[in-house]
């Protein structure tokens, strides 16, 4: 069953890509230069609802937040590798999946690339994972803990401010 909708939801979500547009290079292209929004109003949407939705999940226990430990080095380090792939190629892994779906050549070059970096990184981890994981090593920390509270009350309101940005994005043609 978990397999099964994990399925539906990874094809609803391409479904949902491909339908906004997020699977087009140029749609891609356009909204880093902002002169064309609807990706920037679908992620901002996207943020606004997960936030809110995972955690109301996590308030009444059906979720269950596992919190990975902050290890600034291997993220700025992941960050960094994953923006240059994002502008060598117009894609994120998601929408280079969408557009792989789609039969677009760059994007299926887009995928092996990033299968091959993850086979080096593969590789490579047992050689620097003392270093990745021990330079910024803080534990499973999230600002709501910081606060002593649940995360719903950080949540709500950002994800409520992602979905009114979302809203108020001009869409191609000037409509909002």
């Amino acid at each position: 069953m978990t397999l099964a909708l994990g399925l539906a939801l990874g094809a609803a979500f391409g479904a949902l890509l491909q339908l906004s547009g997020a699977s087009s290079h140029t749609k891609i292209v356009n909204a880093l230069r902002l002169k064309d929004l609807t990706i920037m109003k679908l992620i901002l949407t996207a943020i606004g609802v997960g936030l809110v939705g995972v955690h109301l999940l996590d308030l009444f226990g059906l979720a269950n937040m596992k919190v990975k430990e902050l290890y600034l080095l291997g993220i700025v380090i992941a960050g960094a590798i994953f923006g240059v792939g994002f502008a060598l190629t117009g894609y994120c892994p998601g929408t280079a999946l969408a557009a792989c779906a789609e039969g677009k050549p760059d994007a299926w070059v887009t995928v092996m690339g990033g299968l091959g970096g993850a086979l080096v990184f593969a590789f490579l981890f047992p050689e620097i994972e003392e270093h990745l994981l021990s330079v910024g090593r803080y534990g499973p920390v999230t600002i709501p803990d910081l606060f002593g509270i649940h995360g719903i009350w950080i949540a709500a309101p950002l994800g409520l401010v992602c979905i009114w940005l979302a809203m108020r994005l001009p869409s191609p043609g000037g409509a909002r």
